[in-house]
This record gives C-alpha cells, sequence and structure tokens, in this order.
C-alpha cells in the first residue's frame, strides 16, 4: 500500500502526464486560444494598460515555465494507436505549443508597448525578428512531430526533414539503446538501407522521443525479433500487448 507522501507524488504525476497530453491533443485548440485571449488584451491594453500588459507578461512566464517542465519531466510510457494509418505514434511532447503560446503573448506585449521619438526604428526591427521567430514557433507547434512506427520500420517526422529506418536495416541483437529519458541510441546492421529526407540535424544513429525511451528501445527490440508481429501494428489488441 502506498503511503500518503508517495501517493500525493503518483497522483500529481499522474494529473501532469493527463494535463501535458491533453494539451498536445488539443494544441490547435490552445493556440486559436491563445491567439485570441492575446488580441483581446492588446485591445483593452488602451484603457487598462497596467492590468493586460501584466496578464500577458504573467501568462508569457506561466507558459515558458510549463514548457521547461515538459521538456524535463514529460516521458510517458505510453504510444497512441493510429488504425487509421496503421501504426504506433510516440506521443507529442507539448513543450512547443506551450512555448508558441509564450511568444504568442510576449508579443502582443511587445505591441503595447509606447515608442519614443528615437526608438521606433528598433522597434520596427525587434518587431520584425519576433514575427519571424513567432511564425516559425507556431509552426512547430501545429504540426504533428515525432517517431512513427508501421509495418515497414521506424519514422522519425521532423518539421523539416525526416529519417526512415526499415526493420531489416537494424542491428539484429541491440537495435535500439536508452540513453536518457527520451532519447535513443540506434544500431544498424545495414546502414545503407537508412533514409534521410530534408533537413533533419544530428546523426542517423540518434533520436529523440515523446515517449520513454525505455519503452520504445524494447518494443523496437520486439519487433526486429518478431518480424511475425509486424503485421499488427496500429492496432489496439497489438498495443493492448506490448504495453
Amino acid at each position: 500500500m502506498l503511503a500518503p507522501p508517495m501517493l500525493g507524488r503518483t497522483m500529481n504525476t499522474t494529473a501532469m502526464i493527463t494535463g501535458f497530453g491533453l494539451v498536445a491533443r488539443g494544441r490547435h485548440v490552445l493556440l486559436t486560444a491563445a491567439l485570441g485571449l492575446a488580441a483581446l488584451l492588446f485591445l483593452a491594453a488602451g484603457e487598462h494598460w497596467l492590468l493586460a500588459v501584466g496578464a500577458m507578461a504573467g501568462l508569457t512566464v506561466a507558459l515558458y515555465a510549463l514548457s521547461i517542465l515538459a521538456i524535463l519531466r514529460y516521458h510517458p510510457r505510453v504510444l497512441l494507436a493510429r488504425p487509421d494509418r496503421n501504426a504506433f505514434d510516440a506521443p507529442l511532447n507539448p513543450s512547443r505549443v506551450l512555448l508558441a503560446g509564450a511568444f504568442t503573448f510576449m508579443g502582443a506585449s511587445l505591441l503595447c508597448l509606447e515608442p519614443g521619438a528615437q526608438t521606433w526604428p528598433v522597434r520596427v526591427v525587434a518587431s520584425g525578428v519576433m514575427g519571424i521567430a513567432g511564425a516559425g514557433i507556431w509552426y512547430l507547434g501545429w504540426r504533428w512531430n515525432g517517431v512513427r512506427l508501421t509495418s515497414e520500420g521506424l519514422a522519425d517526422l521532423q518539421p523539416f526533414g525526416s529519417l526512415f529506418v526499415p526493420w531489416a536495416a537494424f542491428d539484429a541483437h541491440d537495435p535500439a539503446v536508452s540513453i536518457g529519458r527520451n532519447q535513443l541510441a540506434l544500431y544498424f546492421d545495414h546502414p545503407e538501407l537508412v533514409v534521410r529526407r530534408g533537413f533533419r540535424p544530428g546523426s542517423s544513429h540518434f533520436l529523440t522521443a515523446g515517449a520513454d525511451a525505455d519503452l520504445l528501445a524494447d518494443v523496437i527490440a520486439r519487433y526486429v525479433a518478431e518480424p511475425a508481429r509486424r503485421v499488427a501494428i496500429g492496432t489496439e489488441t497489438e498495443l493492448r500487448s506490448l504495453t
């Protein structure tokens, strides 16, 4: 039986995982709502400047802190069944979504500041830089990016490029080893079969996933060792047998 402090920590962890999972799945709704709220606060700044800017600053800090927490703590031991794609997806880490929300409020708060006569060129340049950075971060937060397992192999889908590793390319004995809570090292017997497309920084031997790295390494090893199971990837029955 769990002692009260341990029970409290377990409940807090469960609540955190659930909350971050909801943010990741509802990222389009959250970002749209953040944009609408930022617009309302910007309009309200004419009559209630201090209150509106304070609210935007507080939301910026809170969302940025949550994005850091998601990077450090959100590594759930789950995979998501995608029967429509015959695939298992690693959960999306919501850090980019939260960071995009933080940038939305920060940008709106900067627009509320009154420029001096000599500072408007600096403000124009700063607004342009913020706009470009914000658009890039919004793009990262809006899209789904991550690790996907299919009957053909493993795909690491990133915003500007991808990596595809057929099951036949993996090392037969040690195909994947966790090197962190959400990072894996991949080993190949046939590296010539590995396909890279677009811009994906880093080596083909390393990837970062939203799921717990130990779980993902174990699942990869199972499918390398048991080819007959690959046809069932994407089904709820196979997911239950894995987890």
